[in-house]
């Protein structure tokens, strides 16, 4: 039986072991890993996880508070 699993931005298959199922709300998504990695990529960016001196800042912060 083939899998019927398609990527839930991009439409390409996706195969028993890759891929993200899961849900986003109430949706239920499913992403191939390329679309995922864009994903995980694109929230990096825009939590400035990518920022060195950024990232140093919120650690001397939690440092601080603790």
């Amino acid at each position: 039986m083939k899998n019927e699993l398609e990527c839930s931005i991009c439409n390409s298959p996706i195969e028993d072991d890759e891929g993200i199922v899961g849900e986003f709300g109430i949706c239920l998504v499913q992403f191939c890993c390329w679309c995922y990695s864009s994903i995980t990529d694109m929230v990096i960016q825009i939590q400035g996880f990518d920022d060195v001196e950024l990232l140093q800042e919120r650690i001397d912060n939690i440092k601080k508070n603790n």
